[in-house]
């Protein structure tokens, strides 16, 4: 079977003109067969003079008010001059039913119009106003496959927007929930970037510093609580559980903050504070908590002083004690806190301290101990008045080989009885100590080698003396190998015992008594060496005994290992 638009255009090929409304119903009565155009096209004309009937009113034909104002104007022709108003109407339901099968709905104004001004002659299959608005099966099929592509790229439109949105969800979701915020902080740690970690901490009215971050992250290493872990388990929680030592203390967690697009839940690091309270017995007390301001404290009553970070600061305590003013800093003890509360007690107490000192100072004498700027005693366990927790900064002045020394500044708490101190020197103490101790072990090297030298030259002048005695109680020379013999001194002594001077004063012989070495100083390769001695002298006539004392100036010239004098200057004494 053909289709009606197939058979109007070759109606229109064969015929040469468009199928009137009767040959359209005709052929739609036989199927719209081809083979029937020219029989169909015959008997038009017989046909079109028939009136048809149809149950369309008038009042149902759109537009039918102008249509029949437009009607009395139009030139009458000559078949259709003077027919009645049944036969006008006729044609016009012919053509709306032909168009009503052909198109499945009512006309449009402008479709009617155009159609009564050809006379409700032929059905406007092809009339640009109908392919407007009622296209052909052709450019039908254009048009729902334009609309296809449209709906394609709009499908995909949508698809890469469903898709965007879905990874703007997933996006932001993993930006904004406790996994994005544990994950930052342990990439901190794990960077030890602590200065990042006091930012996850802080918040526009509590600020976290560097070193606050840094002393938290070490209490928890101290403590062995395992940051990785716990942070996996907040994550699991979804911000529930939080970091908890030994002693109930919660460290840390998450809080919730804003909703982004007021949708996904923000979140942020929180570091649970400690409730400090304190409690003293000093008259006058006060406390300044790092940068806070200074609180005053009663005498034997716990205060409450306020919420601090969970991590060891120092605070300023100042008071009066039978010993005088006190104006010591004070460490918070975490390992004290329990439940995220810590009572201090700030009593006075003597305690005693041990002190060790470093190795190098073994040989050191002459101890002052220094404990927060005051001489605490001489001794390397002298006793202190300090409150528990008290900061204690301790150094030692000592002597070493009559030179003074300075260890380094060491701090301790006072937490235990007994406090323990190891002080240590710097690099350029000991490099100091080393030098002063080879000093003195050149100068005791130096010593020993004069006291060989000078026992050695003791024996030659005990030896000399000896043979000049001998010579004089026998009128010979017996010490020509003590001398340099071309030497004034070796003459001198040669006249004196061989050459009559002995003789001349009627001696006969010396006892020998004492012989002190009294200097030994080596000046440009000899020896000058200062003596005392004394000895008796006899004579060979009446002439009573007598006791010469003499102080002696020897000039030894060593040759060998021994020496030989060149010069001998003598003074009573």
């Amino acid at each position: 079977m053909a289709t009606k638009e197939k058979w109007v255009e070759l109606f229109e090929g064969v015929i040469g003109r468009k199928p009137s409304p009767e040959e359209f119903m005709a052929a739609k009565a036989v199927d719209f067969d081809l083979k029937s155009i020219q029989s169909i096209a015959g008997r038009s004309q017989k046909s079109s003079e028939q009136p048809t009937n149809s149950e369309i009113t008038p009042e149902d034909i759109p537009g039918k008010e102008k249509v029949d104002e437009q009607a009395a104007f139009e030139p009458a022709q000559e078949s259709t001059l003077k027919q009645t108003s049944e036969q006008v109407v006729a044609p016009q339901e012919i053509w709306l039913t032909a168009f009503q099968e052909a198109f499945k709905r009512q006309p449009s104004p402008e479709e009617f119009q155009m159609a009564q001004s050809q006379g409700f002659s032929s059905i406007p299959i092809h009339s640009k106003l109908t392919e407007k608005n009622n296209p052909s099966q052709l450019d039908i099929k254009k048009d729902k496959k334009q609309i296809f592509k449209k709906k394609v790229v709009l499908s995909g439109l949508g698809l890469l927007i469903l898709i965007s949105l879905i990874g703007s969800f997933f996006y932001l979701s993993s930006v904004t929930g406790v996994k994005a915020v544990t994950d930052k902080f342990a990439m901190a740690i794990k960077n030890k970037n602590y200065d990042q970690v006091a930012s996850l901490l802080s918040t526009d009215s509590d600020r976290w510093t560097r070193a606050e971050a840094k002393n938290l992250i070490s209490y928890l290493n101290r403590k062995d609580i395992n940051i990785e872990t716990e942070l996996s388990n907040i994550e699991k929680s979804n911000g529930e559980s939080s970091f908890t030592d030994e002693n109930d203390n919660q460290i840390l967690g998450v809080a919730k903050t804003s909703k982004k697009f007021g949708i996904f839940q923000e979140y942020r690091m929180f570091a649970y504070p400690v409730k400090v309270r304190i409690t003293t017995n000093l008259d006058g007390a006060t406390i300044k908590p790092g940068d806070k301001e200074t609180i005053n404290l009663k005498k034997d009553t716990q205060i409450e002083i306020g919420d601090f970070h969970f991590t060891e600061q120092d605070f300023l305590l100042k008071g009066k004690t039978e010993i005088g003013n006190v104006e010591t800093k004070i460490k918070l003890d975490l390992d004290k806190a329990k439940d995220n509360q810590l009572d201090l007690s700030l009593k006075s107490e003597k305690k005693q301290l041990n002190i060790t000192m470093p190795k190098e100072t073994s040989t050191a004498t002459g101890y002052k101990i220094i404990v927060n700027g005051k001489e605490a005693g001489d001794s390397l366990s002298p006793e202190v008045q300090v409150i528990p927790d008290q900061e204690l900064e301790v150094y030692a002045n000592f002597s070493m080989n009559d030179v003074s020394f300075t260890t380094n500044k060491e701090k301790v708490v006072a937490k235990d009885d007994r406090i323990e101190v190891v002080l240590t020197v710097s690099n350029d103490v000991v490099k100091r100590i080393k030098e002063v101790e080879a000093s003195q072990k050149a100068k005791e090297e130096e010593k020993r080698k004069q006291e060989e030298k000078k026992a050695q030259i003791s024996i030659f002048l005990s030896d000399y003396r000896s043979a000049v005695f001998d010579s004089v109680s026998s009128r010979s020379n017996y010490f020509s190998k003590y001398y340099d013999t071309s030497s004034a001194a070796y003459k001198e002594m040669v006249n004196w015992t061989t050459g009559g001077g002995v003789q001349k004063a009627k001696i006969d012989y010396y006892k020998p008594g004492a012989l002190e070495i009294r200097e030994v100083r080596e000046e440009k390769g000899s020896y000058i060496v200062t003596t005392y001695e004394d000895f008796t002298v006899y004579y060979i006539d009446n002439t009573p005994n007598s006791v010469n004392r003499k102080n002696k100036v020897y000039y030894l010239k060593p040759v060998g290992n021994s020496f030989v004098i060149y010069d001998i200057q003598v003074s009573e004494e």
